[in-house]
């Protein structure tokens, strides 16, 4: 099956054809060719199907919650091919025998796929054993089924695995010892999640990472980080550790905790929306290069459990068919270059986790693409997604620019609305 498409543009405005043949980019700016499918973009923009590091697709004994196929139908119209997901699923992913299982589910999905082993502290042997992975996981607080791991001999413990297996340390950190201190002090109401999760115990960890990071050599990976001091920490981290690395989330970069007052529980995520001042310091990382990738952490929970009281409502929201058009968005305001939106969501992701093939537009690459309609503008409806997870905090909020399509391996996965039964695989690294 060869497809062409016609009168594309790169991030970088220039023009752009692009030869598909048997899943594979097979020419740039062909002379003259016939395909099976000629598509005419009309000036749209052709960039690499993003690589999202961040993923929770649930399944399994929560597939209530959301599953691999309505997760990636939720993906491929964000103009997301590729998925990492996380560990702390229900069983956990965190022995052979587990990360069998979680395979055997994933067959449902319509995106590729990378999975992220979890270290609980004490199942060192079992990371050890496993042949194929993207990285380590591990949580230094409790978040959403992540068992917490503080200890400083445990974390010795796994990065000298990481430095003997040459993989990725992904690092959630907030203090698990700093947010029980700062329960006790908070009412428990969703106004105060920042200050039950207070940005000090972020900040803690964050210190004691990189300081461990220093004496090894390992790749080490913040996720969603959210807080300025963090930033500023990171930044001069890494001035002198070319092996750190650091994702943020669009809701961490465009919204903060005044929205709460608006949507409630339907906000509540780990770690908490902060303040302005950390969106501006966020957005400053991106334009400064200090930011390597961005993460949706696609954290889909049932309407009926974010409804419930703070106490008993789950942190996280979906986050698949919003970030592209969020920092599209961004673009048309002026705020990001269209070539560093593709740089972080895409290429970044793909050079950290060494994914084999994919997160360029290059010859011989897996044609994993998305084609995207910067003048299309929108309101954000969450009864129209995709996820099972029908609420946002981004409800009703208009956007300028959007999915046209999605080709994952070669094959149209997501056009105009429709999508078609593609089957993605798992990932290989280099």
């Amino acid at each position: 099956m060869t497809i062409l498409l016609k009168n594309g543009k790169k991030s970088d405005n220039t023009n752009l054809d692009l030869l598909i043949s048997n899943g594979i980019i097979k020419k740039l700016n062909p002379n003259s060719v016939s395909a099976d499918k000629i598509i005419n973009l009309n000036g749209k923009f052709i960039l690499p199907g993003i690589i999202d590091p961040h993923v929770h697709m649930r399944d399994m004994n929560q597939s209530y919650k959301e599953d691999w196929t309505s997760g990636t139908n939720s993906a491929l119209r964000g103009g997301i091919t590729t998925v990492m997901d996380m560990p702390n699923t229900i069983p956990p992913t965190i022995n052979n025998e587990n990360l069998a299982i979680k395979r055997e589910f994933a067959k449902k999905s319509k995106v590729n796929y990378g999975f992220n082993l979890g270290y609980i502290g004490t199942n060192s042997a079992d990371i050890r054993e496993v042949k194929k992975f993207n990285a380590i996981k591990v949580f230094l607080c409790e978040s959403s089924g992540g068992v917490p791991v503080e200890d400083p001999k445990q974390l010795t413990n796994v990065f000298k695995i990481a430095e003997d297996l040459q993989v990725p340390l992904i690092f959630h950190s907030e203090s698990g010892s700093c947010i029980q201190e700062c329960t006790a002090q908070f009412e428990p109401i969703i106004n105060n999640h920042h200050l039950i999760r207070n940005r000090k115990c972020a900040i803690k960890t964050t210190k004691v990472v990189i300081e461990m990071s220093y004496k090894y050599n390992c790749k080490v990976y913040f996720a969603h980080v959210a807080t300025a001091e963090e930033m500023d920490l990171i930044c001069e981290a890494k001035k002198l550790n070319k092996n750190i690395f650091c994702e943020i989330t669009p809701h961490h970069l465009l919204i903060t905790r005044k929205k709460l007052e608006q949507v409630g529980n339907w906000g509540r995520v780990n770690p908490p929306l902060r303040d302005f001042e950390d969106n501006q310091r966020i957005l400053k990382a991106i334009l400064e290069g200090t930011v390597d990738t961005i993460g949706t952490d696609h954290a889909p929970h049932n309407l009926d459990e974010k409804n419930r009281s703070y106490s008993n409502a789950p942190s996280g929201f979906p986050g698949f068919e919003t970030c592209l058009p969020l920092l599209l968005n961004e673009v048309n305001l002026g705020n990001l270059s269209l070539e560093l939106v593709e740089k972080i969501t895409s290429y970044n992701s793909s050079n950290i986790f060494n994914i084999k093939n994919r997160g360029k537009i290059k010859e011989g690459y897996f044609a994993d693409i998305t084609v995207i309609d910067l003048e299309k503008e929108f309101i954000v409806n969450p009864g129209l997604f995709q996820t099972k997870a029908k609420y946002s905090p981004f409800i009703n909020m208009k956007l300028k620019g959007d999915v046209f399509m999605t080709i994952v391996n070669g094959e149209i996965a997501y056009k105009d609305e429709k999508y078609n039964n593609t089957k993605g695989i798992e990932i290989d690294y280099r």
